[in-house]
């Protein structure tokens, strides 16, 4: 979808003016993107289930710059971070005797950096399309809220209160992941352009999908 965007963004420009050059060796591009990112939060503990596998739709903003080395070789560096991404869960419990159960809540952001090589096909094109591998360093903060837990109280025969609400963390660690990357560059102008892509990143199968549109300049 978002190369045949990129397709209709450069399609008027490209039929009135003559092709100029873009992504030719010896120069950078600088940008800013936003879009939307889905994680996998996989079940920890001993907790039954979450109530999904995959957070989606997390707004995600960001920014990058690179260099070309070559007409088609760059080296691309990364900064972004997505709203944060919240999982429900359950277990059963039995405390005193009675049986029940507990929800907590997940709440998880994820602010990363990523390097990444790039290899851009066409020269001197307006529309490039460009496949990358890399690697993303993601600092991951998790907090875990409890909601209180009620149950039936065989002595008194009511439904009391059993352990109160409580919240875990924030706990933080280090995510590395690496990612693959398909995704355009299409100039408006001799340096202006649109660009998008769709990078997956991997950790025990697919850990994220993140889908990336924005503008930028050569320089």
């Amino acid at each position: 979808m978002l190369v045949v965007l990129g397709c209709l963004t450069c399609a008027a420009p490209a039929g009135a003016q003559a092709p100029e050059p873009g992504g030719s060796a010896g120069h950078g591009d600088v940008y800013a993107v936003t879009g939307w990112q889905n994680l996998r939060l996989d079940r920890t503990g001993d907790f039954d289930r979450p109530d999904h596998n995959w957070v989606h739709a997390i707004l995600f903003g960001g920014a990058g710059g690179g260099w070309y080395w070559t007409d088609h070789l760059k080296t691309q560096v990364d900064v972004g971070v997505g709203t944060p991404a919240h999982q429900y869960r359950y277990r059963s419990r039995t405390i005193n005797g009675s049986p029940t159960s507990e929800i907590s809540r997940v709440r998880i952001t994820r602010p990363s950096v990523s390097l990444s090589q790039q290899y851009q096909f066409f020269r001197n094109q307006w529309f490039h399309p460009r496949l990358g591998i890399g690697i993303d360093i993601a600092r991951e903060t998790r907090t875990e809220h409890y909601d209180p837990i009620w149950g039936f109280d065989p002595v008194s025969r009511v439904t009391r209160e059993l352990a109160p609400a409580r919240k875990e963390g924030p706990e933080h660690s280090t995510v590395v992941r690496p990612f693959g990357e398909l995704g355009f560059k299409a100039y408006m102008t001799r340096r202006a352009f649109f660009t998008g892509d769709m990078r997956l990143m991997v950790r025990g199968g697919i850990d994220q999908a993140l889908f990336r549109a924005g503008f930028g300049v050569d320089f």
